[in-house]
């Protein structure tokens, strides 16, 4: 198999030849490090099976300035078939990520996944995040207006995604914190989980899976995300307070789990044969019957050493090898 046959077949819970393998490598000071110390991100991929490369969307409010939550309605958005969400360049000082037509340029056989930004992290860009909590709260039906709007825009955007050649799309939306969510899933349920619904229903109808990208504790609300139909979930964030072993017993079958190496409490944290025997385990608890892609919980950071994570790669590769499920 090839890396895209292996990731979609993953996504699809069918066979693969081994556990699908992915890296963030997307922090610069970092990239600039490992080529400085060891090589290039490219061969890094390659000589580790990295399977999938991401592009990065900017994010959705490009006014220049952030509108007031009255104006919301009446803003122009930029056309979301405009090649401007595909080629962005303009990124911050600190971030070595590709836009849409470099990933599928750098893609060949890997699978090519769309970075896009969500409900709430979308609307957020166009009000700050303390506004975007504070006016959940006071102005629900002016939120709610907006969200179907937002929904509708997300929706032609994935189209021009999945026009371009996208393999499949991250909806990134934070909704959880530290054994709790950001807001009470009674709110999730009528605020958000409409909408977003509405966007991934609308990427599986043109046959293309959905990733949820959300840090932190969302157990409360797995089995909406399941009937909402995200194909898969990163980073299934366990210093959140959530238990892998139940995650895989009751979720595994049901959605893709795309992550397990925390950056902060697994590669910070250990080194050597201690990150050898995290990586093992958790290869223990999520590989078995397939379902799991290997992955950072985030971008790696410029205070690990490169050669930890090549250390860390060379196992993680050896165990993908050992849980093939052809």
């Amino acid at each position: 198999m090839n890396s895209k046959q292996r990731v979609l077949a993953t996504l699809n819970h069918q066979p693969t030849d081994r556990t699908p393998i992915d890296c963030w490598l997307y922090q610069k000071q970092f990239v600039q490090n490992l080529e400085r110390e060891w090589g290039t991100r490219e061969k890094f991929w390659d000589a580790f099976g990295i399977d999938i490369v991401v592009g990065y969307v900017p994010y959705p409010n490009q006014l220049g300035y952030k509108p007031e939550i009255y104006e919301l309605q009446n803003v122009e958005l930029k056309n979301p078939r405009d090649d401007f969400w595909l080629t962005y360049e303009n990124w911050t000082e600190d971030f070595a990520g590709l836009n849409i037509r470099k990933a599928l340029e750098y893609g060949n056989s890997r699978a090519v996944l769309a970075h896009t930004w969500g409900i709430v992290e979308g609307t957020s860009t166009f009000l700050g995040i303390e506004n975007c909590w504070m006016y959940l709260g006071m102005e629900p039906e002016l939120m709610k207006n907006w969200f179907d709007r937002y929904a509708d825009w997300l929706c032609v955007l994935y189209d021009a995604l999945i026009d371009a050649g996208v393999d499949f799309l991250t909806l990134s939306d934070d909704w959880g914190s530290n054994k709790r969510m950001l807001f009470a899933p009674a709110m999730w349920r009528e605020m958000i989980k409409p909408y977003a619904m509405r966007v991934v229903r609308h990427a599986t109808s043109r046959g293309v899976p959905v990733n949820l990208h959300s840090d932190g504790h969302i157990l409360d609300i797995m089995d909406d995300v399941i009937e909402i139909g995200y194909a898969a979930w990163h980073p299934v964030q366990e210093s959140a307070g959530m238990d892998p072993k139940f995650i895989k017993e009751k979720y595994g079958d049901k959605i893709t789990l795309y992550g397990s190496l925390d950056v902060i409490d697994g590669l910070l944290a250990y080194d050597g044969d201690a990150l050898n025997d995290y990586i093992t385990r958790h290869f223990e608890i999520y590989a078995p019957g397939g379902g799991f892609i290997f992955n950072t919980g985030h971008f790696v950071q410029p205070d690990i050493p490169p050669a930890r994570l090549v250390n860390a790669y060379a196992r993680v590769l050896e165990l993908a090898k050992q849980y093939g499920t052809l």
